[in-house]
């Protein structure tokens, strides 16, 4: 008999799975959970009526439903769900199934909340995981300083399907040369990039949410904005001269620890250069001087002499291009993330 996990995932999945299967997704917010047949596991997901009603009164309730699945998995793999976690693990004392968080988030939530009540149970939600696995060193030493014990606490670096990439036959209609943004997470930050490319001879893509540019006041005619899921932004990166991905510093605590790490894996995948915010949760991702440029949070003119460096030197942008996209194929495939975390899977279920 088959090893059964059940996904809970933070949002919506199932169109993208859908969109997935056709052909016309990358797998990447997928987790691994459709490569999971092929280490001996029965990998579904929990979405429905009643979790996306739970949705629409508290984010927080979306995971409640899985009270009435526990007893049809062995393994419990959530991206959300501390309060469910808690209650199952902590007032239940539930010892099966087995509970494994993928950590996108922990980082900033435990420094937000270092006092009270709700600290309390966050913490011993996740002092009550059965393993946790961090896409970032950053995160798992994090962990570790905590007090985590060091064998439920697992580095496993992420991963993108980059064969999708190379089949993807879409194209972006943009004629001219431009430069792309995409991500739609609060810890994005446009208000800089729109600043740093204001006065220039460039054409900058935005893909966003309108409350990512809430604050950045009206755009110049050299900027456009398109509102695309993340299945959509492929064509555009796959044209453009090079990716650039800024975000918040990191003691902000806004948004995901890993903020801009699905965009950074499809620009390296599809062979551009990458211009950066510098985050801890960098390390051993990219490199710079390498896959792109790192620069400074909020800084406008390192950031415009950045992308001028970039804008003029194309041929420099495709080796650089050229590098990450290599580095994608030997360390960072959704193959290797997927096995791995598939054997942490198996492995904790024995326990």
């Amino acid at each position: 008999m088959n090893l059964r996990v059940l996904y809970l995932f933070a949002g919506q999945r199932r169109k993208l799975y859908e969109e997935y299967k056709k052909g016309n997704a990358s797998d990447i917010q997928l987790v691994g959970l459709n490569r999971m047949a092929d280490y001996g596991i029965d990998a579904t997901f929990l979405e429905n009526r009643l979790t996306e009603f739970l949705r629409k009164i508290s984010f927080n309730l979306t995971q409640l439903p899985v009270l009435f699945r526990l007893w049809s998995c062995d393994v419990i793999f959530s991206g959300s769900g501390l309060l469910t976690l808690f209650i199952v693990k902590r007032i239940l004392r539930f010892k099966k199934p087995k509970w494994v968080i993928y950590n996108t988030y922990l980082t900033n939530l435990l420094k937000r909340n270092q006092k009270g009540l709700k600290a309390w149970v966050i913490k011993k939600a996740i002092f009550s995981a059965d393993a946790i696995v961090s896409p970032s060193l950053t995160q798992q030493e994090f962990l570790k300083n905590l007090g985590f014990p060091a064998e439920k606490n697992h580095y496993v670096p992420y991963g993108i399907d980059s064969g999708f990439y190379d089949k993807d036959t879409r194209v972006s209609e943009i004629s001219e040369r431009y430069i792309f943004s995409s991500g739609r997470d609060v810890g994005r930050d446009y208000k800089t990039l729109v600043e740093a490319v204001r006065d220039l001879p460039i054409k900058l893509v935005i893909a966003a949410l309108p409350r990512n540019l809430k604050d950045v006041g009206e755009l110049p005619p050299n900027i456009s904005v398109l509102y695309l899921k993340r299945a959509e932004t492929a064509p555009f990166t796959k044209k453009a001269e090079f990716m650039v991905i800024t975000t918040i510093p990191e003691d902000k605590m806004a948004g995901s620890d890993c903020s801009g790490q699905y965009s950074l894996l499809e620009a390296m995948s599809c062979g551009k250069a990458v211009i950066t915010t510098a985050r801890d949760t960098l390390k051993g991702y990219f490199a710079d001087g390498e896959d792109g440029l790192i620069v400074s949070p909020h800084d406008v003119e390192e950031l415009r002499e950045a992308i001028m460096r970039l804008w003029n030197n194309s041929e420099k942008a495709k080796i650089m291009g050229e590098t990450a996209r290599n580095k994608v194929g030997s360390q960072f495939t959704m193959e290797i993330f997927s096995r791995k975390l598939a054997e942490i899977f198996h492995k904790v279920a024995i326990k």
